[in-house]
């Protein structure tokens, strides 16, 4: 056998043996389950480019915006969300956990003057005001 019809049988192989697993309903672990992305039910203001306060390193950090935001909405005493375009890392120079840093913002820490800082963007709770 040649190492080009060895190939071919080993890739025709592999692509019915990839085709039954990845079509077939009946083995649990051929199947693929997700989170569902967290329901935001109230109204947010982007602040694009604008930072009103920084991450406190040890708080909780999430892996999206609208995980945030609906925790947010959830706990008393949150006003915003706040996003850092840096990754999140659990120790400085660690493995990367998250592209970005996302975290919440007391009511307190979300009045602050915002400052613009093109690597943050902040969603205020409630309708933006003009």
């Amino acid at each position: 056998m040649t190492n080009l019809t060895a190939l071919t049988v080993l890739l025709t192989v592999l692509i019915a043996t990839t085709q039954t697993y990845t079509t077939s309903s009946s083995t649990p672990s051929g199947s693929w389950t997700t989170t569902p992305e967290a329901m935001v039910e109230g109204e947010w203001c982007l602040l694009p480019r604008t930072v009103v306060w920084h991450y406190k390193r040890g708080n909780r950090v999430f892996s999206s915006v609208d995980r945030a935001k609906a925790a947010c909405e959830q706990r008393e005493g949150c006003g915003a969300v706040g996003m850092d375009r840096t990754p999140y890392r659990a120790v400085p120079g660690g493995p990367v956990i998250y592209s970005s840093t996302i975290y919440l913002l007391s009511v307190s820490d979300s009045e602050r003057s915002p400052r613009r800082h093109f690597r943050y963007d902040t969603y205020m709770m409630g309708a933006c005001e003009n």
